[in-house]
Protein backbone atom coordinates (compact mmCIF):
# COMPACT_ATOMS: atom_id res chain seq x y z
CA UNK A 1 0.00 0.00 0.00
CA UNK A 2 0.94 3.66 -0.70
CA UNK A 3 2.95 4.50 2.73
CA UNK A 4 1.66 8.04 2.51
CA UNK A 5 -1.77 6.77 2.99
CA UNK A 6 -3.62 7.00 5.87
CA UNK A 7 -6.17 3.97 5.94
CA UNK A 8 -7.67 4.40 9.34
CA UNK A 9 -8.55 8.15 8.43
CA UNK A 10 -9.92 7.91 5.27
CA UNK A 11 -11.60 4.86 7.00
CA UNK A 12 -13.36 8.10 9.28
CA UNK A 13 -13.77 10.05 6.14
CA UNK A 14 -15.23 7.24 4.60
CA UNK A 15 -18.21 7.30 7.50
CA UNK A 16 -18.71 11.03 7.45
CA UNK A 17 -19.50 10.84 3.90
CA UNK A 18 -21.67 7.05 4.44
CA UNK A 19 -23.42 9.41 7.08
CA UNK A 20 -23.64 12.65 4.98
CA UNK A 21 -25.59 10.57 2.77
CA UNK A 22 -27.82 8.58 5.18
CA UNK A 23 -29.03 12.23 6.42
CA UNK A 24 -29.96 12.86 3.24
CA UNK A 25 -32.26 10.09 2.80
CA UNK A 26 -33.74 10.04 6.31
CA UNK A 27 -34.69 13.40 6.39
CA UNK A 28 -36.18 14.80 9.52
CA UNK A 29 -36.80 11.12 10.68
CA UNK A 30 -33.19 9.79 11.58
CA UNK A 31 -33.54 7.29 14.06
CA UNK A 32 -30.80 7.99 16.51
CA UNK A 33 -30.07 4.65 18.03
CA UNK A 34 -29.96 2.85 14.34
CA UNK A 35 -27.35 5.20 13.45
CA UNK A 36 -25.37 4.56 16.37
CA UNK A 37 -25.43 1.02 15.27
CA UNK A 38 -24.81 1.61 12.27
CA UNK A 39 -21.76 3.88 12.80
CA UNK A 40 -20.12 0.88 15.35
CA UNK A 41 -21.11 -1.57 12.62
CA UNK A 42 -19.02 0.34 9.76
CA UNK A 43 -16.44 1.47 11.80
CA UNK A 44 -15.58 -1.97 13.37
CA UNK A 45 -16.04 -3.72 10.09
CA UNK A 46 -12.91 -1.20 8.58
CA UNK A 47 -10.81 -1.69 11.96
CA UNK A 48 -10.53 -5.51 11.12
CA UNK A 49 -8.92 -4.08 7.98
CA UNK A 50 -6.69 -1.69 8.98
CA UNK A 51 -5.42 -3.03 11.51
CA UNK A 52 -3.66 -5.55 9.37
CA UNK A 53 0.17 -4.69 9.11
CA UNK A 54 -0.64 -0.89 9.96
CA UNK A 55 1.73 2.07 9.88
CA UNK A 56 3.31 4.23 12.76
CA UNK A 57 0.81 6.72 11.29
CA UNK A 58 -1.78 4.91 11.47
CA UNK A 59 -1.92 3.18 14.80
CA UNK A 60 -2.51 6.69 16.51
CA UNK A 61 -5.98 6.48 14.35
CA UNK A 62 -6.71 3.28 15.52
CA UNK A 63 -6.43 3.50 18.80
CA UNK A 64 -8.79 6.80 18.44
CA UNK A 65 -11.18 4.78 16.52
CA UNK A 66 -11.66 1.70 18.73
CA UNK A 67 -12.37 4.08 22.13
CA UNK A 68 -14.87 5.50 19.58
CA UNK A 69 -16.32 2.37 18.92
CA UNK A 70 -16.06 1.26 22.83
CA UNK A 71 -18.23 4.12 23.56
CA UNK A 72 -21.02 3.25 21.02
CA UNK A 73 -21.40 0.19 22.31
CA UNK A 74 -21.39 0.93 26.33
CA UNK A 75 -24.56 3.25 24.76
CA UNK A 76 -25.94 0.77 22.55
CA UNK A 77 -25.55 -2.02 25.23
CA UNK A 78 -25.35 -0.69 28.92
CA UNK A 79 -25.98 -4.18 30.02
CA UNK A 80 -22.51 -5.22 31.03
CA UNK A 81 -22.51 -9.06 30.63
CA UNK A 82 -24.52 -8.19 27.04
CA UNK A 83 -22.03 -6.05 25.81
CA UNK A 84 -19.32 -8.15 26.80
CA UNK A 85 -20.64 -10.69 24.57
CA UNK A 86 -21.37 -8.22 22.08
CA UNK A 87 -17.65 -7.45 21.93
CA UNK A 88 -16.33 -11.59 22.06
CA UNK A 89 -18.35 -12.21 18.90
CA UNK A 90 -16.37 -9.08 17.25
CA UNK A 91 -13.05 -11.02 17.59
CA UNK A 92 -14.14 -14.95 17.85
CA UNK A 93 -16.24 -14.89 14.77
CA UNK A 94 -16.98 -11.23 12.84
CA UNK A 95 -13.22 -10.59 12.57
CA UNK A 96 -12.54 -13.39 10.60
CA UNK A 97 -15.50 -14.17 8.48
CA UNK A 98 -15.10 -10.15 7.47
CA UNK A 99 -11.32 -10.73 6.43
CA UNK A 100 -11.98 -13.89 4.78
CA UNK A 101 -14.43 -12.28 2.46
CA UNK A 102 -12.80 -9.02 2.04
CA UNK A 103 -9.95 -11.03 1.08
CA UNK A 104 -12.18 -12.33 -1.90
CA UNK A 105 -13.60 -9.70 -2.84
CA UNK A 106 -10.48 -7.41 -3.45
CA UNK A 107 -8.93 -10.48 -4.91
CA UNK A 108 -11.56 -10.69 -7.57
CA UNK A 109 -12.04 -7.07 -7.79
CA UNK A 110 -8.57 -6.41 -9.00
CA UNK A 111 -8.44 -9.28 -11.38
CA UNK A 112 -11.90 -7.82 -12.72
CA UNK A 113 -9.84 -4.30 -12.89
CA UNK A 114 -6.93 -5.97 -14.67
CA UNK A 115 -9.94 -7.33 -17.57
CA UNK A 116 -11.50 -4.03 -17.98
CA UNK A 117 -8.03 -2.45 -18.43
CA UNK A 118 -6.52 -4.79 -20.62
CA UNK A 119 -9.44 -4.71 -22.96
CA UNK A 120 -8.74 -1.00 -23.36
CA UNK A 121 -5.19 -1.67 -24.28
CA UNK A 122 -3.84 -0.50 -20.73
CA UNK A 123 -2.68 -4.15 -19.63
CA UNK A 124 0.55 -3.77 -20.41
CA UNK A 125 0.78 -0.45 -18.25
CA UNK A 126 2.52 -0.85 -14.70
CA UNK A 127 0.16 0.11 -12.77
CA UNK A 128 0.52 -2.26 -9.45
CA UNK A 129 -3.38 -2.49 -8.62
CA UNK A 130 -2.09 -4.86 -5.76
CA UNK A 131 -0.14 -2.08 -3.89
CA UNK A 132 -1.72 1.24 -5.11
CA UNK A 133 -5.38 0.28 -4.33
CA UNK A 134 -5.68 0.45 -0.24
CA UNK A 135 -10.02 -0.23 -0.09
CA UNK A 136 -10.37 2.27 2.18
CA UNK A 137 -10.46 5.73 0.08
CA UNK A 138 -13.61 7.07 -1.84
CA UNK A 139 -11.63 7.61 -4.71
CA UNK A 140 -8.61 6.94 -6.34
CA UNK A 141 -6.17 8.62 -8.75
CA UNK A 142 -3.29 6.58 -10.50
CA UNK A 143 -0.64 8.61 -13.20
CA UNK A 144 0.90 7.19 -15.67
CA UNK A 145 3.32 9.27 -17.82
CA UNK A 146 4.41 7.50 -21.18
CA UNK A 147 7.30 8.58 -24.16
CA UNK A 148 5.59 7.82 -27.67
CA UNK A 149 7.79 6.60 -30.61
CA UNK A 150 6.66 10.35 -32.13
CA UNK A 151 8.63 12.41 -29.89
CA UNK A 152 4.96 13.16 -27.57
CA UNK A 153 4.02 12.76 -24.11
CA UNK A 154 1.05 11.15 -23.03
CA UNK A 155 -0.20 11.39 -19.31
CA UNK A 156 -2.56 9.48 -17.89
CA UNK A 157 -4.60 9.67 -14.65
CA UNK A 158 -6.82 6.41 -14.30
CA UNK A 159 -9.72 6.85 -11.70
CA UNK A 160 -11.20 4.31 -9.40
CA UNK A 161 -14.45 5.03 -7.03
CA UNK A 162 -14.81 2.58 -3.85
CA UNK A 163 -18.09 1.10 -4.88
CA UNK A 164 -18.44 -1.24 -1.18
CA UNK A 165 -16.16 -3.11 0.65
CA UNK A 166 -13.35 -4.66 -1.41
CA UNK A 167 -14.30 -3.15 -4.75
CA UNK A 168 -13.15 -0.57 -6.61
CA UNK A 169 -15.40 0.43 -9.96
CA UNK A 170 -12.94 1.98 -12.91
CA UNK A 171 -14.30 4.83 -13.85
CA UNK A 172 -12.15 6.22 -16.73
CA UNK A 173 -9.00 7.78 -17.37
CA UNK A 174 -8.09 11.23 -18.22
CA UNK A 175 -5.45 11.10 -20.96
CA UNK A 176 -3.07 14.66 -21.75
CA UNK A 177 -1.34 14.58 -24.81
CA UNK A 178 1.82 16.84 -24.75
CA UNK A 179 3.40 17.38 -28.31
CA UNK A 180 6.84 18.24 -29.93
CA UNK A 181 6.16 21.78 -30.56
CA UNK A 182 4.51 21.76 -27.10
CA UNK A 183 0.86 21.90 -28.11
CA UNK A 184 -1.39 20.41 -25.06
CA UNK A 185 -4.80 18.49 -25.93
CA UNK A 186 -6.42 16.87 -22.89
CA UNK A 187 -9.87 14.94 -22.60
CA UNK A 188 -11.67 12.44 -20.26
CA UNK A 189 -12.51 9.47 -21.27
CA UNK A 190 -15.43 7.55 -19.24
CA UNK A 191 -15.74 4.03 -19.06
CA UNK A 192 -19.13 4.27 -20.43
CA UNK A 193 -17.75 5.76 -23.76
CA UNK A 194 -15.34 2.59 -24.43
CA UNK A 195 -12.47 4.55 -25.84
CA UNK A 196 -9.33 2.22 -25.71
CA UNK A 197 -5.70 3.85 -25.51
CA UNK A 198 -4.83 3.15 -28.99
CA UNK A 199 -8.49 5.33 -29.83
CA UNK A 200 -7.82 7.73 -27.05
CA UNK A 201 -3.74 9.03 -28.62
CA UNK A 202 -5.72 9.14 -32.27
CA UNK A 203 -8.46 11.68 -30.70
CA UNK A 204 -5.64 13.68 -28.92
CA UNK A 205 -4.37 13.79 -31.98
CA UNK A 206 -7.55 15.45 -33.53
CA UNK A 207 -8.42 12.15 -35.07
CA UNK A 208 -12.13 10.96 -35.31
CA UNK A 209 -12.74 7.60 -34.15
CA UNK A 210 -15.84 5.44 -35.55
CA UNK A 211 -17.49 3.70 -32.37
CA UNK A 212 -20.34 1.43 -32.10
CA UNK A 213 -23.13 2.10 -29.92
CA UNK A 214 -26.46 0.99 -28.45
CA UNK A 215 -29.94 3.10 -28.85
CA UNK A 216 -32.45 3.33 -26.74
CA UNK A 217 -34.42 1.36 -28.83
CA UNK A 218 -31.67 -1.61 -27.90
CA UNK A 219 -30.07 -1.49 -31.88
CA UNK A 220 -27.19 -0.95 -32.68
CA UNK A 221 -25.30 1.92 -34.31
CA UNK A 222 -22.31 3.36 -35.19
CA UNK A 223 -21.09 7.36 -35.18
CA UNK A 224 -18.00 9.24 -34.67
CA UNK A 225 -16.10 10.61 -31.82
CA UNK A 226 -13.80 13.58 -31.94
CA UNK A 227 -12.45 15.62 -28.95
CA UNK A 228 -14.00 19.08 -28.88
CA UNK A 229 -11.94 21.60 -28.32
CA UNK A 230 -14.30 24.54 -28.01
CA UNK A 231 -16.82 22.63 -25.27
CA UNK A 232 -15.62 22.58 -21.27
CA UNK A 233 -17.09 20.17 -18.97
CA UNK A 234 -17.17 21.29 -15.42
CA UNK A 235 -13.58 20.30 -14.90
CA UNK A 236 -12.27 22.74 -17.96
CA UNK A 237 -11.57 19.28 -20.10
CA UNK A 238 -12.66 18.74 -23.65
CA UNK A 239 -15.77 16.79 -24.04
CA UNK A 240 -16.32 14.10 -26.50
CA UNK A 241 -18.66 15.52 -29.29
CA UNK A 242 -20.37 12.43 -30.73
CA UNK A 243 -22.16 12.70 -34.50
CA UNK A 244 -25.44 11.88 -34.93
CA UNK A 245 -27.10 8.86 -36.53
CA UNK A 246 -28.14 10.96 -39.53
CA UNK A 247 -24.23 12.35 -39.97
CA UNK A 248 -23.60 11.80 -43.82
CA UNK A 249 -19.98 10.73 -43.61
CA UNK A 250 -19.34 7.70 -45.92
CA UNK A 251 -15.89 6.81 -45.76
CA UNK A 252 -15.70 4.46 -48.21
CA UNK A 253 -17.29 6.44 -50.94
CA UNK A 254 -14.47 8.82 -50.10
CA UNK A 255 -11.91 6.84 -50.24
CA UNK A 256 -13.08 5.08 -53.54
CA UNK A 257 -13.38 8.70 -55.00
CA UNK A 258 -10.12 9.81 -53.92
CA UNK A 259 -8.30 6.36 -55.51
CA UNK A 260 -9.96 7.21 -58.49
CA UNK A 261 -8.71 10.55 -58.67
CA UNK A 262 -5.32 9.55 -57.33
CA UNK A 263 -5.67 6.54 -59.73
CA UNK A 264 -4.61 4.49 -56.65
CA UNK A 265 -6.90 2.08 -55.65
CA UNK A 266 -4.68 0.64 -52.76
CA UNK A 267 -5.83 3.38 -50.46
CA UNK A 268 -9.34 2.25 -51.10
CA UNK A 269 -8.59 -1.65 -49.53
CA UNK A 270 -10.03 -2.63 -46.26
CA UNK A 271 -7.18 -2.07 -44.20
CA UNK A 272 -6.78 1.34 -44.80
CA UNK A 273 -10.84 1.87 -44.19
CA UNK A 274 -10.42 0.13 -40.52
CA UNK A 275 -7.34 1.69 -39.88
CA UNK A 276 -8.64 5.36 -40.26
CA UNK A 277 -12.35 4.56 -38.44
CA UNK A 278 -9.84 3.54 -35.63
CA UNK A 279 -8.68 7.14 -36.01
CA UNK A 280 -5.59 6.42 -37.42
CA UNK A 281 -3.23 8.84 -39.48
CA UNK A 282 -2.36 6.13 -42.32
CA UNK A 283 1.10 6.71 -43.93
CA UNK A 284 1.60 6.46 -47.70
CA UNK A 285 5.46 5.70 -48.68
CA UNK A 286 5.42 6.24 -52.42
CA UNK A 287 9.02 5.51 -54.00
CA UNK A 288 11.38 8.33 -54.84
CA UNK A 289 8.61 10.68 -53.15
CA UNK A 290 9.07 11.84 -49.11
CA UNK A 291 5.70 9.64 -47.06
CA UNK A 292 2.34 11.14 -46.66
CA UNK A 293 -0.71 10.49 -44.16
CA UNK A 294 -4.09 10.49 -44.69
CA UNK A 295 -7.07 10.78 -41.74
CA UNK A 296 -10.23 10.56 -41.96
CA UNK A 297 -12.44 13.97 -41.31
CA UNK A 298 -16.08 13.19 -40.46
CA UNK A 299 -17.09 16.51 -38.91
CA UNK A 300 -15.86 17.95 -42.46
CA UNK A 301 -17.02 15.38 -44.31
CA UNK A 302 -13.52 14.90 -46.08
CA UNK A 303 -10.20 13.32 -45.90
CA UNK A 304 -7.22 14.97 -44.36
CA UNK A 305 -4.06 14.76 -46.32
CA UNK A 306 -0.66 15.53 -44.45
CA UNK A 307 3.04 15.89 -45.45
CA UNK A 308 6.27 14.06 -43.78
CA UNK A 309 6.03 16.27 -41.20
CA UNK A 310 2.15 15.71 -40.43
CA UNK A 311 1.61 19.28 -41.60
CA UNK A 312 -1.82 19.52 -43.40
CA UNK A 313 -1.63 20.16 -46.98
CA UNK A 314 -4.49 20.47 -49.65
CA UNK A 315 -5.71 17.24 -51.46
CA UNK A 316 -5.00 18.79 -55.29
CA UNK A 317 -1.24 19.95 -53.97
CA UNK A 318 -0.96 15.91 -52.33
CA UNK A 319 -2.35 15.20 -56.08
CA UNK A 320 0.27 17.36 -57.73
CA UNK A 321 3.26 15.33 -55.66
CA UNK A 322 2.08 12.01 -56.67
CA UNK A 323 1.66 12.77 -60.87
CA UNK A 324 5.42 12.30 -61.21
CA UNK A 325 5.36 8.79 -59.81
CA UNK A 326 2.05 7.36 -61.48
CA UNK A 327 3.92 4.70 -63.25
CA UNK A 328 6.09 3.62 -60.02
CA UNK A 329 4.01 0.38 -59.17
CA UNK A 330 3.69 -0.15 -55.85
CA UNK A 331 4.07 1.87 -52.54
CA UNK A 332 4.00 1.21 -48.68
CA UNK A 333 0.90 2.35 -46.87
CA UNK A 334 0.80 1.72 -42.88
CA UNK A 335 -0.49 2.87 -39.91
CA UNK A 336 1.07 6.15 -38.08
CA UNK A 337 3.42 4.58 -34.95
CA UNK A 338 1.49 4.90 -31.80
CA UNK A 339 3.74 3.61 -28.66
CA UNK A 340 6.99 3.47 -28.33
CA UNK A 341 7.23 0.27 -27.66
CA UNK A 342 6.02 -1.09 -30.12
CA UNK A 343 6.27 -0.40 -34.60
CA UNK A 344 3.44 -0.81 -36.74
CA UNK A 345 3.33 -2.96 -39.53
CA UNK A 346 4.26 -2.14 -43.02
CA UNK A 347 1.87 -3.28 -45.83
CA UNK A 348 3.41 -3.10 -49.42
CA UNK A 349 0.27 -2.86 -51.58
CA UNK A 350 -0.21 -2.94 -55.52
CA UNK A 351 -1.83 0.26 -57.47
Amino acid sequence: MDPGINRAEQLYLAWEERQKSLLGLMGTGVDERKMKKLKCRFLSAGLFRVSVRPSEMERLYIQVLRSVTAKLRKELYPNLLLRFFVGLKAVVIDKSVHLSRFSRLREENISSLKEQLSSLGLGNVDLRLEERLDYERQRIVLDVVRGLNTGEKLSLQLSFEREDIGVYRFSGFNGRMLGKDGSERSCFFSREAGIDLVEAINLLRGGSVLKEYQGLDGNLGKCWVKVNDTAKDFSSSPLLYFSGTGQEYDLKKQLLDHAIALECYAISTEVVLRGLEQGNRMKINVPGKDKFYIRADPFENRLEFFDSGKKEIAFEQFKDMLVPVKAQPSFGLGADKQLDMREENQLEMGR
